[in-house]
């Protein structure tokens, strides 16, 4: 099982995120434009970007854009319901099932299987997540996920 922690920089001038594993860190999230209607955040390691987040419509349901590795992940869906975080990713067939007041969120594989999890943190400086996941394979994709969840927030 995996652990990633991801924080918001407090001070930064555009929404920046840093993802750790323990005391390592893992990666790196910048939003590329600060007022762009559509954000778009790049995800960094050590040799460069391994992935981007772009919102790619405002209107319900609010949709986004998933680049892992170089390649085109699919489009995660979220459709706004007061206090429910529900989000469809059918490339994946996995859905995040949460709730915005609670600030938990469950992601499940096709067969409804609990394959992690992303917890933000009520009381903390910046958006703060504790992320859990099955399998170490999916690293990157749970870091993407999380970044999704947190933008349901503020989209």
């Amino acid at each position: 099982m995996g652990t990633l922690f991801m924080k918001q920089k407090a001070l930064s001038i555009r929404e920046n995120y840093e993802l750790y594993c323990g005391d390592e860190l893992k990666y790196i999230i910048k939003r590329r434009k600060l007022m762009a209607k559509m954000p778009v955040y790049d995800i960094y390691k050590e040799e460069g970007t391994v992935g981007s987040v772009e919102v790619v419509s405002k209107t319900s349901p609010l949709t986004f854009k998933i680049s892992l590795n170089g390649n085109d992940e699919g489009e995660i869906k979220y459709e706004e319901i007061p206090g429910v975080n529900k989000l469809d990713y059918p490339s994946k067939g996995i859905t995040i099932d949460g709730n915005s007041i609670l600030s938990e969120f469950v992601i499940k594989d096709a067969g409804k299987k609990t394959i992690g999890t992303i917890k933000k943190k009520i009381v903390s400086v910046g958006d703060t997540y504790d992320i859990t996941f099955e399998n170490d394979a999916d690293e990157l994709l749970f870091a993407a996920l999380a970044l999704v969840t947190d933008e349901t927030f503020h989209g």
